[in-house]
């Protein structure tokens, strides 16, 4: 049995006992409680009873729909500017904390209501204790984007078994990280179902600009294709880095956090940006010029509110891009052409 402390912190925490009146920010109350419970020992072992603190979660759209949105909201990095950390921004947010004795998380609930007032009265339940490694992998099976693809993860029985007969055509091995992109988001789809229809692209020189997870660029290099990944977060180009292993692509794909000098001036036969609308918009004449002159352009990331905007800035300068539009669920892509003549 593991035992957890729920409890709710406001922004601003006032003290138990202060005649001053007070107040910690909820970052200095969490500073505290970890010092705190970090002392704290299992009374038989005498080894650290304290597991961490989770607080809530708040997924993008989430942040968005509440007003979050910067410039920033769409870069995945783990180095995020402040802004970004949306939780933060929250006037409440329910904490949980692990320990793994009972009278541990007692001592901290103790310590917590002898400190501040918090909004609600915190309180100690037992929960079975989890594999939560084994319960996070069987939560992701993989997926089938259409009949020429599948993704799965490393751990899969069908990868192992297609790695074992060499048949590991159709199939991409992604090992889920720190970079965005496993498959089963349907902008990824909507890219991959574009670019699996571009067929054979040896020769070609594709630029996944936001590579995230590297699954598109690893995509086009089954092709065939000499790709570049572009991605502003170093973990998730390690987590890509891995994954180009895993499908046996290292000598055929680059990463960078920046744009290649060599691409800047047209040396994109594809590019690939499964981003979203502040970063495609801020983005679009660097992403322009990245074109050769017959280039495939896939744009994705976006919701049907986003799409006028986005044409209007790829449309602007230079000769019209031909635009077929896809979608699944509230999501959409752009698949731009632009011809000789």
């Amino acid at each position: 049995m593991i035992h957890a402390l729920s409890f709710e912190l406001n922004a601003q925490v006032a003290r138990t006992s202060d005649p001053t009146g007070a107040m910690h920010a909820r970052e200095v109350v969490l500073a505290r409680f970890n010092d705190f419970c970090g002392d704290l020992v299992t009374p038989d072992s005498k080894e650290s009873s304290f597991l961490g603190v989770t607080e809530g979660v708040l997924l993008a759209e989430e942040a968005h729909e509440r007003g979050y949105e910067t410039e920033s909201w769409v870069l995945d990095e783990g180095l995020a500017p402040h802004e970004r950390d949306w939780l933060g921004q929250e006037s409440c947010l329910r904490m949980i904390a692990y320990f793994k004795d009972a009278d541990s998380a007692r001592s901290a609930m103790s310590w917590l209501l002898r400190e501040y007032i918090t909004p609600f009265p915190p309180q100690v339940n037992a929960e079975e204790e989890q594999d939560w490694n084994a319960t996070w992998k069987a939560s992701f099976t993989g997926i089938e984007v259409d009949e020429r693809l599948k993704v799965l993860p490393p751990w899969s029985e069908e990868w192992i078994a297609a790695c074992d007969s060499g048949k590991t055509k159709g199939i991409i091995a992604i090992n889920p990280g720190a970079g965005f992109g496993t498959g089963t988001h349907e902008t990824t789809q909507l890219c991959l179902k574009i670019l699996v229809g571009l067929g054979d692209l040896t020769g070609k020189t594709v630029l996944d600009f936001g590579s995230g997870s590297g699954i598109l660029g690893i995509a086009a290099a089954l092709q065939g294709a000499r790709v570049y990944c572009v991605e502003v977060d170093p973990l998730a180009n390690e987590n890509a880095r891995e994954n180009a292993a895993l499908n046996g692509v290292t000598d055929r794909v680059s990463f960078s956090e920046t744009i290649p000098e060599e691409l800047k001036k047209g040396g994109a036969d594809v590019l690939l940006a499964n981003i979203l609308r502040p970063i495609l918009i801020r983005f679009s004449g660097e992403i322009k010029r990245c074109l050769s002159p017959n280039a495939e352009l896939v744009l994705s990331g976006l919701i049907e509110s986003d799409l006028d905007q986005v044409i209007d800035a790829y449309q602007a300068g230079g000769r019209p891009f031909t635009i077929t539009q896809d979608g699944k669920n509230e999501w959409r892509s752009l698949w731009l052409r632009r011809r000789e003549g």
